[in-house]
This record gives C-alpha cells, sequence and structure tokens, in this order.
C-alpha cells in the first residue's frame, strides 16, 4: 500500500506553514529543531538495524531525503508526523469554537482502547485499523448524538510482564467531539467495549477544555513502551498500593518495529474523521463539518 493513501494530506503536507514554529503553539509542543533531529536519529537507526532489509533501507532513504519543498509524507518521519498534528490542532480547535447550531451540545475528550485490536511484539505488522476503524464508526453512529467526532490512532507497547499478561502492542484512539449528552456516548461505548484483563478501563470520556495541547493529544507523535508496576499511590502518611504505569523508551528494535508499521499505516491511515471531512478552501485544506438535511 502506498504510505501516501490521500491526496488532501500530501496537499497538507505540501504547506510548509505546519512545519515552523509559529501558531498554533502549546506547552512542550515539539519544535521544528526537534522533529528535524528524531527524523535524523530514526534514518541512522533504521540503517543500523535494517541492514539488509529492503523495507527498511527504503523507509531510511525515503526519510534522509525529507527537506523543504520534497517533504516524504511519511507515517514514521517525525517532522511529517508533527506537521500533521499541527494541522490537526488548529482545525479541531476552530471547529470546537465554531459557532454552534445546537447550543446545548458539548465538546467531549475520549479515549478507547480496543481490547481486541493487541498483538504480540514481532506480529505489529498484522496490525490493521481498517477494520477497527469500520466497527467503531458503526458503534457511535448506532449511539447516536455525536455531531462530528475527530481524531487519531496511538499506539503503544504495554509491558504488563508484572501481572503475568505479557508484553503486547496495544491500539487505542484518542479524539474530540461535539455531542448532544457526553454520558450517552461514554455509556454506549462502554457497553460495546468491556473490560478484560489487560484492559480494565478501555472507554474514557470527560469534557474537553478545548485546548491546544489537550487536542495534540488526539494525534500523537511519540510512542512508549508503558511498563506496569505495583506501587504506593495518595498523600504522604496514608499511600495505598495499585498498580500503576511507568512510561520508558522504546528498545531500538521496538522502535524499528514501529517505524516500519507507521510507514505501512500512513498519516492518513492514523486519522479518524467522522461527520467532518478534510476539503480543499482557498486558504489551504481544512477540516469542514458535515452539514446534515434536518
Amino acid at each position: 500500500m502506498d504510505h501516501i493513501s490521500s491526496p488532501l494530506v500530501a496537499e497538507t503536507l505540501g504547506d510548509e506553514q505546519w512545519y515552523g514554529d509559529d501558531a498554533p503553539r502549546w506547552e512542550k509542543a515539539p519544535t521544528s529543531n526537534q522533529a528535524r533531529h528524531r527524523r535524523r536519529c530514526c534514518v541512522k537507526r533504521i540503517r543500523r538495524l535494517g541492514k539488509g532489509q529492503h523495507d527498511a533501507e527504503n523507509l531510511a532513504d525515503l526519510l534522509d531525503e525529507c527537506v523543504p519543498g520534497n517533504r516524504c509524507m511519511s507515517g514514521a518521519c517525525p517532522e511529517c508526523s508533527r506537521a500533521i498534528q499541527r494541522w490537526f490542532v488548529a482545525n479541531v480547535r476552530r471547529l470546537i469554537h465554531a459557532p454552534d447550531r445546537h447550543s446545548s451540545h458539548e465538546p467531549a475528550a475520549t479515549s478507547v482502547v480496543f481490547p481486541d485490536s493487541s498483538v504480540d511484539p514481532d506480529d505489529l505488522d498484522k496490525l490493521a485499523v481498517t477494520n477497527i476503524r469500520r466497527r467503531f464508526t458503526e458503534v457511535v453512529k448506532a449511539i447516536g448524538g455525536t455531531d462530528w467526532l475527530v481524531g487519531g490512532f496511538d499506539i503503544s507497547l504495554n509491558d504488563d510482564t508484572a501481572k503475568g499478561l505479557g508484553i503486547c502492542w496495544q491500539l487505542q484512539l484518542y479524539g474530540v467531539a461535539k455531542v448532544h449528552k457526553r454520558i450517552s456516548l461514554s455509556e454506549g461505548l462502554r457497553t460495546h467495549y468491556l473490560p478484560c484483563p489487560r484492559v480494565r478501563r478501555p472507554v474514557q470520556t470527560k469534557i474537553s477544555d478545548g485546548s491546544r495541547s489537550a487536542i495534540s493529544y488526539g494525534f500523537k507523535t511519540d510512542f512508549v513502551r508503558r511498563v506496569t508496576y505495583w506501587g504506593a499511590v495518595g498523600a504522604k502518611g496514608k499511600p495505598r498500593k495499585c498498580w500503576r504505569t511507568r512510561k520508558v523508551s522504546l528498545k531500538p528494535r521496538e522502535h524499528l518495529e514501529l517505524l516500519l508499521w507507521l510507514h505501512k499505516t500512513g498519516l492518513a491511515g492514523r486519522l479518524y474523521l467522522l461527520g467532518v471531512r478534510m476539503t480543499r478552501t482557498r486558504n489551504g485544506v481544512a477540516l469542514v463539518e458535515i452539514r446534515r438535511c434536518e
């Protein structure tokens, strides 16, 4: 599959404004220099660990040639991923603050960990987003009350060895939605995505504050290993023990496996759009709400 699966995503990435350091800005947002440095580090890692692997060597060459005016547009590229994230933040924030036909509707931030979308290490290439996306769309439409939902698929390597559950790659969706009743969306999702030993709380929904920082989480550019451990929480003098999670860097070969999957999936493949569409405007590609007859 061509890693550039959407002409409008390609057009967005052809606009160099999204690679700069002007607005939108938010706390701890990656800078253009940081993204450039990460891209070069990715190239070195892929060439070192993927030597002799045709797909890896081609990806390293592609990322190495990503420059202004000739962007690689790969889902594995930190610079191109950051550009889409910045575009995402600007457009979702505009949607949230657009004049609302339904003043009672509210913005909601939601995350769904798909219990049936985990795969073992070294099997990440078997994880396809298409069917998971289709099923999620069916669920949200069946629940009803959602004007639009925009988000992105995220993935992490979950190390639950301490629980005796081993290690797996886990797919998750973070998004922002405009809904009639947030509680209805939350309860509806919970009836379809049930807890399991690996995923205790597959659905979390809360009011979105509409901040750039919160919106940016909908299309993440950094990926981690989540290590579960038994630790103490609570105020000093009154600690209690529970399962906690520590984020650490992926190991080099885990990172290589992830980069190959991100490239295969593509930036368009990670985007999730319901009730909105990417549209070419006089100011560039934008997210526009799909107006339905009432």
